[in-house]
């Protein structure tokens, strides 16, 4: 697989999805490449519940203590599936489903280890999350812990996160062994990354990694995409000027009444 190849060879990647994107400029691997996260997650490390604050996203390990379907209510219209979680040190966190199915209830059981990843709320009784993404670690189910920050693409139709993120983590393989034409590859023995450098921070960014100078296009990486987006807009220019210079001229013969005048166009 090559960079230039185009996104309908991507395992998965059927003719919708790719009219989608074609509908955003994406055609080909190396256009997946460019299409840049507008914000991460933070899913390397689990963060304990006395150091969760409301308004945060984070990811927490625990204990299921119950799981309840109270009736429905006037204020409560559609039933929900309540979660309630504990730590070792009798904790508690809600987790809340507003939509959910009988197979859903039926994997929660009391006394599993679960991860969830959400934002943190608060409702009457404590700490809450409203429909977290999890998984049943105790089941054997992947761990949500991940390496680098998770990135959050900007999405089209009804692509989901998962897929925009396995497509382009396609892309990024086929880079660390293809060719990627890079204007200013010196750049990079002065203080700056390489083009496939950038790309990389930017698709997985580390935790150490400034991601407020990335949040404001402030980030060195950034500045490196933006200076080869320059140089590819002035190289096109250039090279519209230069055809138009070793354009043939055309002449034409006008017959008028006194000569034959040739006229350059």
């Amino acid at each position: 697989m090559a960079l230039s190849d185009s996104i309908i060879s991507i395992n998965g990647l059927g003719p919708k999805a790719q009219e989608k994107l074609n509908a955003c400029g994406v055609y080909n691997l190396e256009h997946l490449l460019f299409h840049l996260p507008h914000r991460y997650q933070n899913k390397i490390s689990i963060t304990s519940l006395n150091k969760a604050r409301v308004g945060d996203e984070i990811l927490v390990q625990l204990t299921i203590k119950s799981i309840e379907t109270p009736p429905t209510s006037s204020r409560t219209k559609n039933r929900q599936l309540l979660c309630y979680l504990i730590d070792e040190n009798n904790r508690h966190l809600l987790l809340r489903f507003f939509h959910f199915n009988q197979y859903q209830k039926q994997q929660l059981v009391r006394g599993d280890i679960i991860q969830c990843f959400g934002e943190i709320k608060i409702g009457k009784d404590g700490l809450e999350m409203y429909h977290p993404e999890y998984r049943l670690i105790s089941k054997g189910q992947n761990t949500l812990l991940e390496k680098t920050l998770s990135p959050i693409y900007p999405l089209t139709g009804n692509i989901a996160q998962t897929q925009m993120k396995k497509w382009v983590n396609t892309a990024m393989d086929v880079l660390k062994n293809s060719p990627l034409r890079d204007n200013f590859e010196s750049l990079s023995n002065h203080s700056m990354p390489s083009l496939k450098q950038a790309l990389e921070i930017l698709h997985h960014p580390k935790e150490d990694e400034n991601i407020e100078q990335i949040e404001t296009f402030k980030h060195i990486a950034q500045q490196r995409l933006i200076i080869e987006e320059l140089c590819a807009q002035q190289l096109s220019l250039l090279q519209l000027k230069n055809n138009a210079k070793i354009k043939q001229p055309i002449y034409l013969r006008l017959k008028t009444t006194y000569q034959i005048n040739c006229i350059r166009i």
